[in-house]
């Protein structure tokens, strides 16, 4: 299973993964948060002498009930996530009631057993879950609704997403692409062998490019592209162009949105050393700290006097930075810098795909 796959299936449908820690957590302190506000909203012929009882014996109530409707929910997540939206927020909502009602019913009868009340079936018992049900309703169909907006509204985000990369797949360079091809065509006279070679680099990098139906690749499938990228160049620019590696080693898990690094080498290619007569070297630094995937790409710039016709480095990196904040929203940065005459790229990623 490829790494998007696995993001896809740990991220599920439109309910968050309940079995998470951070979920639960989350889940404790809203559940908190209600029982402040039932307290205070309760009747005050209902309110004994101590607020402070109150707010104690209805946070036991409200919390008993969230982390078990967590645990409810964490279960019956496959499930649920194989279920229509609608049919899963539905099944959901009832699944959420039933835990309420067989709460307050354990909780009524809690309070039998230790002698607190006379009778299971106290006058107030029919209130009793008519209120429980009443503010669970409430609370857990305004909390599923906006799950069910906000995955909808990230559906939405990744769909505009994909359809900006396929254009982009599809709009691959002209300029690289017709000087590639002059190239191949003089070398079949010249040197029949390197043409070959080069025919079969560029067959493999448009494959390579255009077959990726996946939003996000193994960290090794965009280095592959970039080295099949560079080399044609390389055939274009022949000595002016040299490139310098530094990869470190990336856990399985690591993956980064396709065409993240030709981009980034075109960029400096394209405005840094196909701009300078005796041409320059590309540094390009890869390395894994703290689930973070961090990116340096370095090129050397021309002088400022000769800038005036040349568009700015920073031009070329508004789609890459675009399509960053769709994938990983404020997760992901892009920061450029020029500094004694180099332009520096640095981008930091999630390791994973689903942050």
């Amino acid at each position: 299973m490829s790494a998007a796959a696995r993001s896809a299936e740990d991220e599920g449908g439109f309910l968050p993964n309940f079995c998470r820690g951070w979920v639960v957590f989350n889940a404790a302190i809203a559940a908190e948060l209600l029982a402040v506000l039932v307290t205070l909203l309760m009747p005050r012929q209902i309110l004994s002498a101590s607020a402070g009882q109150d707010l104690l014996l209805v946070s036991v109530f409200v919390q008993w009930v969230a982390l078990t409707g967590t645990a409810v929910l964490c279960l019956a997540r496959k499930t649920l996530n194989r279920l229509p939206n609608i049919r899963a927020l539905g099944a959901a909502f009832l699944l959420l009631l039933l835990n309420t009602f067989v709460v307050s019913e354990l909780a009524i009868w809690l309070l039998w057993l230790l002698g607190q009340i006379k009778t299971a079936r106290p006058d107030w018992y029919t209130d009793f879950h008519l209120l429980t049900l009443t503010v669970s309703a409430i609370a857990n169909g305004l909390l599923l609704r906006y799950f069910l907006a906000k995955h909808e509204l990230r559906q939405r985000v990744q769909s505009e997403a994909r359809a900006r990369m396929q254009a982009l797949q599809s709009r691959i360079r002209p300029h690289f692409v017709f000087n590639t091809l002059n190239i191949i065509a003089s070398l079949t006279r010249s040197d029949p062998k390197k043409a070959e070679t080069a025919i079969e680099d560029m067959a493999e990098l448009f494959r390579m490019m255009l077959s990726q139906d996946e939003n996000l690749v193994p960290v090794k499938n965009e280095i592959d592209v970039a080295n099949k990228y560079l080399a044609l160049e390389q055939l274009r620019l022949d000595s002016r162009l040299q490139v310098q590696w530094d990869v470190g080693k990336f856990p399985r898990k690591a993956v980064m949105p396709v065409l993240t690094l030709q981009p980034l080498l075109e960029n400096a290619i394209r405005h840094g050393i196909e701009n300078l007569a005796s041409g320059g070297t590309v540094e390009a630094r890869l390395w894994e700290n703290a689930d973070r995937i961090h990116i340096r790409v370095i090129n050397p710039l021309p002088p400022p006097r000769t800038r005036r016709n040349v568009p700015s480095p920073s031009e070329g990196l508004d789609t890459i930075r675009q399509r960053f904040r769709n994938q990983y929203g404020e997760a992901a940065t892009l920061e450029t810098e020029e500094r004694e005459g180099q332009f520096i790229v640095n981008v930091v990623l999630p390791t994973r795909g689903d942050e």
